[in-house]
C-alpha cells in the first residue's frame, strides 16, 4: 500500500492539469472516442470506456488489433484516440494511435514515459508514476495511477458536459435499477 500511495503522490506531481483540460475538451466534443491498449492497459481502457459510455460519450475500447485498426482507419478530425501503455513502447498501441492520427483524430497518450514512442506520437500526453515492488513490477504497479488519472479525466469530461452527462447517467442508472437486489426496510 505504501508503494501505491507513493505512486499516487508522484503521479499528482507529474500530471499537467492543462493537458488533462485539453484531453477533457477533446473528448467532450468528440464525435467518437477510441481507446487502445494491450494486456493490463486494455483493462484500464475498458474501465474508461465503461465510465464514458454511462454519460453518453460515444466510446469504444479495442483490445483486438484488427478491430482496433479498422476503427482507427475510420477516424476523422473531431474524433479522439486514447492510447494506454505504461512503457509507451507497446507496438500494437503505437500502431493503433498512429493510424488514428493519420486520419486526423486528436491523440492522447497515457504513459509513464514522456519520451516514449507513444508519447512522442500523441497530441496530448498524460503521465503516471509507478513504484515497483517484488510481486508487482512497473507494468502492474501502473494500473492504480492510470485509473486515477483516467477517473480525473472522466470527471473533467462530465463537468464539461454536465447537463448531457447528468441526463445520460440518470437514464442508464434507471435502466439497470431493476437488476439490483431488494433492500430490507
Amino acid at each position: 500500500m505504501a508503494a501505491d500511495t507513493r505512486a499516487m503522490h508522484d503521479t499528482a506531481s507529474l500530471l499537467d492539469l492543462a493537458e488533462v483540460e485539453r484531453a477533457a475538451v477533446a473528448i467532450a466534443g468528440a464525435a467518437r472516442v477510441n481507446i487502445f491498449g494491450a494486456s493490463g492497459s486494455a483493462l484500464v481502457g475498458e474501465e474508461m470506456q465503461f465510465s464514458l459510455h454511462r454519460i453518453g460519450i460515444p466510446v469504444w475500447a479495442w483490445t483486438d488489433v484488427h478491430n482496433g485498426l479498422a476503427s482507427a482507419a475510420l477516424s476523422r478530425p473531431g474524433d479522439v484516440a486514447l492510447g494506454i501503455s505504461h512503457s509507451g513502447e507497446t507496438g500494437e498501441t503505437i500502431e493503433l494511435l498512429a493510424e488514428a492520427s493519420s486520419r486526423g483524430a486528436t491523440t492522447i497518450a497515457l504513459t509513464s514515459f514522456p519520451r516514449s514512442p507513444l508519447a512522442e506520437l500523441a497530441d496530448i500526453v498524460l503521465l503516471t508514476a509507478t513504484q515497483a515492488t517484488t510481486f508487482r513490477p512497473d507494468a502492474l504497479s501502473a494500473r492504480h495511477p492510470q485509473l486515477v488519472v483516467l477517473d480525473l479525466l472522466y470527471v473533467a469530461v462530465a463537468q464539461r458536459t454536465h447537463e448531457r452527462s447528468h441526463a445520460a447517467f440518470q437514464r442508464t442508472a434507471q435502466a439497470v435499477h431493476g437488476h439490483k437486489a431488494a433492500k430490507d426496510a
